[in-house]
């Protein structure tokens, strides 16, 4: 008889084994493990929970009369805090409840009342691989006094063939999802930085979040820091429309908790929680700061996963992409200054009143004022295909042989004449001065019209001509008289 218990045995731990060792998915192990129980000591019903190095739960599976349920991690971190798994995990011993009515560690829930499910009978043990705790396994019978040490002994069996499967699937499964939160990082970091203009920058990062955590709802909002409020810039869904413009004092909220703390935030029941949002249904939420320079910029809203819950590395991912999301915004808006200061510039050098041409320091023509196309007579085109040897007469003795003559925060003036396309050339006073733009040194060119000053000039020697020729004869006669 003990042989054939031995060989029983053997063959139960041999069984077991196999199932394990190809189950790497960690959800998979757990209900493998779950299952397998239940099967071998007939139990009704049955629960696993994975706890990470700090003791906290992290996944975990129920099975009840051969059926999966879904969505049990936050219903099990109860039992793990005060009911009978939690118990098991502090002591790290294994237990036999036969009758759960009576015993105080045992976590009575509504189903537990009498006229419902009743007292029943459990089991409890822990998982162990290699003196971690890296679990706790409970079987349950809707019997009292079902199970026997025999059953205990069994459990506990499978329980230390689990331990090591149950580790490596937590492993494996930490290692996975670190890979697709440096994936979702990664191409997020991509997507956010192929444009520079701050509406696409801004829409980029909320499609990169709510394919990142799979939501329906993405908002992101934005700080200001002299109202010290968050105004709600933008939104994933036509759900989220009616936030934009919203805005929402520092502290207050959700998203002005976490502005202010700058500790990203997950509300998993946003009714228990009071969270509510006009024009948006609110189930659960996470929310996370955008950084930027170590500064709090605004924040990032994900609302509603589609799974029902959000999984284990949603802070994560919302963090890193509130951080990728903050220098992307950070560059648009500086890219969107750069762009203002250009336009700026643009608009003063096309609307001077005197010619002006941008060279190089060998004289290359590279931009041309509205106005100095007017005067030359050229196109913007054409000129910036010439030298400016070749639209004015240049001074040498001011300038030098090749413009070493002319140094930074100098202006070097001479008078010369324009050429111009059509007609004849015109007198002009040229200001030349050395600029830097784009990195770079670049001579500036301002070349004035001065037609109506020589033509004064002119006018004025012909008077004093005309006057020293009106008084020279009668002055000559008054003298010859005297």
């Amino acid at each position: 008889m003990q042989t054939d218990s031995t060989r029983a045995s053997l063959e139960l731990l041999y069984n077991i084994s196999r199932e394990l060792a190809t189950a790497l998915d960690l959800r998979l192990c757990l209900q493998r493990v779950l299952l397998l129980s239940l099967h071998y000591v007939e139990g009704e019903r049955g629960s696993i929970v994975v706890l990470d190095d700090k003791g906290q739960a992290v996944d975990s599976a129920i099975v009840y009369r051969n059926k999966i349920q879904a969505n049990t991690t936050n219903q099990l971190r109860e039992t793990v805090d005060r009911g009978l798994a939690g118990w098991v995990i502090r002591q790290r011993k294994s237990v036999y409840v036969p009758d759960t009515s009576t015993d105080e560690r045992w976590l009575r829930r509504p189903d537990d009342a009498t006229n419902a499910s009743g007292p029943k009978s459990a089991i409890c043990v822990p998982l162990m691989a290699r003196e971690r705790l890296v679990g706790v396994l409970t079987v349950v019978h809707p019997t009292p006094g079902y199970f026997s040490s025999e059953h205990l002994a069994l459990i506990q069996a499978i329980a230390d063939q689990a331990g090591v499967a149950v580790l490596n699937a937590r492993l494996y499964d930490e290692s996975q999802r670190q890979a697709r939160v440096m994936t979702a990082l990664a191409e997020s970091a991509i997507t956010m930085n192929a444009s520079l203009q701050i509406g696409e920058v801004l829409q980029r990062i909320l499609e990169q979040t709510a394919q990142a955590l799979r939501v329906e709802t993405v908002l992101l909002a934005m700080l200001d820091p002299d109202r010290r409020e968050l105004e709600f810039r933008a939104a994933t869904s036509q759900q989220g429309q009616p936030v934009i413009g919203m805005r929402l004092p520092l502290g207050q909220g959700i998203a002005g908790k976490v502005a202010q703390s700058g500790q990203a935030l997950i509300v998993t029941d946003a009714a228990a929680a009071g969270v509510a949002s006009p024009g948006l249904t609110v189930r659960s939420m996470a929310c996370a700061p955008v950084h930027n320079q170590g500064k709090i910029i605004g924040v990032l809203e994900a609302v509603n996963p589609i799974a029902g819950q959000f999984e284990a590395d949603a802070v994560l991912v919302l963090s890193g992409i509130g951080s990728l999301a903050g220098i992307a915004i950070h560059n648009a808006q500086l890219y969107g200054d750069v762009e203002t200061a250009r336009q700026r510039y643009q608009e003063l050098f096309d609307d001077s009143i005197d010619p002006i041409l941008i060279t190089d320091c060998t004289g290359q023509i590279l931009e041309v004022s509205r106005q100095a196309a007017l005067a030359i007579g050229h196109s913007p085109v054409t000129l910036q295909k010439m030298s400016i040897r070749d639209v004015h007469q240049l001074n040498p003795e001011k300038t030098g042989e090749n413009f070493e003559g002319i140094q930074a925060g100098k202006t070097i003036s001479y008078e010369s004449r324009l050429m111009r396309q059509a007609g004849n050339p015109i007198p002009i006073q040229v200001y030349v001065r050395k600029v830097r733009m784009d990195s770079s040194d670049c001579l500036q060119w301002i070349l004035r019209d001065i037609s109506e000053r020589k033509e004064l000039d002119a006018m004025r020697d012909d008077l004093i001509a005309m006057v020293y020729h009106d008084l020279r004869s009668p002055l000559a006669n008054v003298v010859s008289s005297l």
